[in-house]
C-alpha cells in the first residue's frame, strides 16, 4: 500500500468499507449483489490505473487519466449509494427538523417562502447546478498550468471531502425538506425554465436521494474556495459570490436544513487541516 498514490489509497479503502458494509448488511439490501459486482469493477479499475502508471502505459494520456480518473469513481460511487442507503437505517429529517426548531423556533425553509420570487429561483437554480463544476473547474486550470504539486493535493484534499460526506450520508440517511416537509409550504418554487431544467436534470440523474446530512454542496465548495485562495487567486474571487449565493440555495431551493449546513462547514475545515497532513504523510510513506 506504501506505493499507491493517496488519491487511489482513499478510493481503494472506501470501497473496501463499501464492500464490507454491503456483505454485513446483505439480508436488507435488495440489490445486494449488483453492489458487490460495481464495486468489484471499481477495484479492477482502480488497479488497472495504477498498473498502467506505473508502467507508463498509457503514454502521454496517462497524467490525464491518472489524475481526472478520480472525478469517475466519485460520480459512481455516489450514484450506488442509492441502492444501499435507504435499506441500512430510517430516515433522520424528524430529528433535523427538531434540530432546526430548537435554534431558531422556525423552520428556516418555511420563512424564506416570503423571500421567493422567480427571478430570484433562476438565478439561485443556477448557482446551485455551478456546484457540479467549480471543482473540475479549479482541478482543470491547475492541470493546465502545469502545477502537478498543487493539483494532486487538491484533488486529494476534495476526495477526502466527498468520502466523508459519502460517510455521512451512510450515518445519517436524510431526503432533505423538499421531500419531508413538503407538505408544509404554501409558496411553490416557481421559476423559468431554467428553473425546471435544473431541477429536472438533477432529480434525473441523481439515484442517490439521501444525501441532505451533511450538506456535500456547502462542504465541497468551501474546500474549492480554499484551494482557490492558495493556489489560484483569480478562481478565488471568481468563485466567492458564486459560492455565497449556492450555500443560500441550499435552502432557498429546500434542499437542506440549516444543521446540515452547519455540518458541512465543520467538516470543510476537517478536510481543509487534516487533508494535506494526510496527503504530505502519505507522500512520505511513498518515498520512504
Amino acid at each position: 500500500m506504501k506505493r499507491i498514490a493517496p488519491t487511489q489509497g482513499l478510493t481503494f479503502f472506501f470501497l473496501i468499507g463499501l464492500v464490507i458494509l454491503t456483505l454485513i448488511f446483505h439480508g436488507r439490501i435488495p440489490l445486494w449483489h449488483s453492489l458487490l459486482l460495481r464495486y468489484a469493477i471499481l477495484l479492477g479499475l482502480l488497479f488497472v490505473l495504477k498498473l498502467s502508471w506505473d508502467r507508463k502505459a498509457m503514454g502521454k494520456a496517462g497524467p490525464f487519466f491518472h489524475h481526472f480518473s478520480p472525478i469517475l469513481f466519485i460520480i459512481v460511487i455516489y450514484e450506488s449509494l442509492g441502492d444501499l442507503i435507504q435499506h441500512l437505517q430510517p430516515d433522520v429529517d424528524p430529528w433535523l427538523i427538531q434540530i432546526d426548531f430548537s435554534i431558531f423556533g422556525i423552520q428556516p425553509t418555511l420563512w424564506m417562502e416570503r423571500w421567493i420570487v422567480p427571478w430570484l429561483t433562476d438565478i439561485l437554480s443556477l448557482a446551485y447546478l455551478s456546484y457540479y463544476f467549480l471543482p473540475v473547474v479549479l482541478v482543470v486550470v491547475l492541470y493546465w498550468k502545469g502545477r502537478t504539486a498543487e493539483l494532486d493535493r487538491s484533488i486529494f484534499v476534495l476526495a477526502f471531502g466527498y468520502y466523508l460526506s459519502f460517510i455521512g450520508y451512510i450515518l445519517f440517511p436524510a431526503v432533505g425538506p423538499r421531500y419531508a416537509m413538503t407538505h408544509l409550504y404554501s409558496v411553490p418554487l416557481e421559476g423559468s425554465f431554467i428553473t425546471d431544467f435544473v431541477r429536472d436534470t438533477l432529480n434525473a440523474l441523481e439515484h442517490n436521494k439521501r444525501d441532505c446530512m451533511p450538506s456535500g454542496h456547502t462542504q465541497i465548495v468551501l474546500i474549492v474556495l480554499y484551494l482557490a485562495h492558495r493556489y489560484e487567486k483569480f478562481l478565488f474571487y471568481l468563485f466567492l459570490p458564486v459560492i455565497c449565493a449556492l450555500i443560500l440555495s441550499t435552502l432557498y431551493l429546500r434542499y437542506h436544513y440549516v444543521i446540515d449546513l452547519l455540518a458541512g462547514m465543520i467538516l470543510a475545515i476537517l478536510c481543509m487541516v487534516l487533508g494535506p497532513l494526510l496527503h504530505r504523510w502519505w507522500n512520505l510513506q511513498i518515498k520512504d
